[in-house]
């Protein structure tokens, strides 16, 4: 029996490939939390945005986000019992700054099979269609992997500027987010978001969890058990955050986050050429 979805959400997601939206964090905690990222962008002199992959790491806050039970409970009714937290990242849209994302698939170059990773688009702040919230193509997850053409376009959030070309988008559906709410998209739908044209900076925290049973493709990697046993063990374990900021986290974070734009890990798309 499912732990929170009825059978007609859990169908949907199967069919269009998301869900939204979703009561997640309390706003207080989500206010809290942009004071984090404020504290960590005057103590480093750097948005925790331009961590790739495991942004989550550098805060107690965020990383206990991983643990909420009204998170967790819809990750459950979709990939199982056993979760593990893979990677993570703050999406930070300044006011009118033109930053975008292009339309692209997560599972390009996760690396992962198979392919069952659940993305949580968690909102730090209110994210509308105004503000470049996420959009996404329904059911686009259900067909194979697109080819990515790395721009590194400065403007586009994404670690290599990678971009889908062609795709028609007339039938795109908006996700927009009250603070403390959150989406759920298969790492495998097409998706992006628009410029934010409003006043107001817009903020999520993406989290990525896996069932146990995916393997990493490219060699042995990290992530954290969040829920129930892991019986496979194919990942290591990554670092606990021991305070409100954790300095001495951000080394591994940069690691993980230069592999990921490492050439010779290639996009799924060329590798199964």
């Amino acid at each position: 029996m499912p732990k929170v979805l009825t059978q007609e959400q859990i169908d949907s997601y199967r069919t269009d490939g998301y869900l939204a939206p979703m009561d997640g964090i309390d706003p207080a905690d989500a206010a809290a939390m942009l004071e984090d990222l404020d504290a960590f962008e005057a103590a480093n002199g750097i948005s925790a945005g331009r961590l790739q992959m495991k942004g989550h790491l550098c805060f107690r806050r965020s990383y206990n986000f991983t643990f909420n039970p009204r998170i967790l409970d819809v990750v459950e009714d979709l990939i199982g019992p056993n979760i593990l937290s893979f990677a993570s990242r703050f999406w930070i849209k300044g006011a009118q700054d033109g930053s975008h994302v292009t339309w692209h698939q997560d599972s390009a170059y996760f690396g992962l099979d198979p392919h069952e990773l659940v993305t949580v688009w968690l909102a730090i702040t209110d994210s509308t269609p105004d503000m470049g919230c996420m959009k996404v193509i329904p059911g686009s997850h259900r067909g194979a992997a697109y080819e990515h053409e790395e721009t590194f376009a400065e403007d586009n959030l994404l670690a290599r500027g990678q971009v889908i070309h062609g795709i028609d988008d007339r039938d795109a559906v908006y996700l927009p987010l009250k603070q403390g709410q959150f989406s759920c998209h298969h790492e495998r739908i097409l998706h992006a978001s628009d410029p934010n044209d409003t006043q107001t900076t817009r903020i999520g925290l993406a989290l990525f969890f896996i069932p146990t049973h995916v393997r990493s493709t490219i060699g042995r990697r990290t992530a954290n058990l969040v829920r129930g046993e892991d019986e496979y063990r194919y990942w290591d374990a990554d670092p606990v955050p021991k305070g409100r900021l954790d300095d001495e986290i951000i080394n591994h974070i940069r690691a993980v986050g230069e592999r990921y734009v490492d050439p010779k890990y290639r996009q799924e798309a060329e590798a199964d050429a």
